[in-house]
């Protein structure tokens, strides 16, 4: 803010000569001559610059990405996105991850795919292929994660599915899912929900719950 400078007026007084007279001499006491009295100058009011108040812009923090595990894909990308864009949807909430192997999903199968695995903690993303080749580009197969584990911040699951139910709670819970024996003499099943989200384990407890591509190597 420009200040403009104060001007200070300073008063010029002009002092009154008193003339001398002769006069004839006079009979009595003589009267003083008048005494002029000077005023000091009245000051000048003084200026008082005013700071020009400072505007600080806020800045919003950006929110935090929400992932939600759909049985149809993560996020806003369905099974069969592009692995980049996939991958940089989970490192904006979740970081780099925590592990990463690759290879064919299943070497007993010749027309098994080139995989790719990534995990952080106890939740997995798989990225296929079309063929066996590592060169080829790789898109979004399915997601998994630890029956019982608990999600990082920022990550849901559709439907808010619970994590730590049993195969018979699941199924009082969700009574239009359907279980799958998966063949295997042990035991071992899927319990599918409507939402196309399924567990997999034996016994009455699940081993972890899982949507997307789903293959036993044997």
């Amino acid at each position: 803010m420009r200040t403009r400078p104060a001007t200070l007026l300073i008063a010029l007084l002009g002092f009154g000569l008193a003339g001398c007279a002769t006069t004839p001499p006079q009979t009595g006491t003589a009267s003083p001559s008048p005494v002029v009295t000077t005023a000091p100058a009245s000051p000048s009011p003084s200026v008082t610059a005013t700071p020009t108040p400072t505007t600080s812009a806020s800045t919003t923090p950006a929110a935090q990405t929400d992932i939600e595990l759909r049985g149809d894909g993560i996020g806003a990308y369905a099974f069969g996105a592009k692995e980049v864009d996939v991958t940089t949807l989970l490192e904006a909430t979740l970081g780099e991850a925590d592990e990463s192997s690759q290879g064919i999903r299943c070497e007993l199968d010749d027309s098994s795919p080139w995989a790719r695995t990534v995990s952080w903690g106890d939740f997995w993303v798989e990225y296929d292929a079309k063929d066996a080749s590592r060169k080829s580009p790789r898109t979004l197969a399915a997601w998994g994660v630890s029956a019982g584990s608990t999600l990082a911040a920022g990550v849901s699951v559709q439907d808010d599915v619970p994590l730590d139910l049993t195969f018979g709670q699941l199924k009082a819970t969700y009574p239009e899912g359907k279980t799958k024996d998966l063949g295997l003499g042990d035991g071992s099943k899927r319990f599918i929900l409507p939402n196309r989200i399924f567990f997999v384990g034996s016994g009455n407890r699940p081993d972890h719950m899982q949507a997307g591509a789903f293959s036993i190597c044997e």
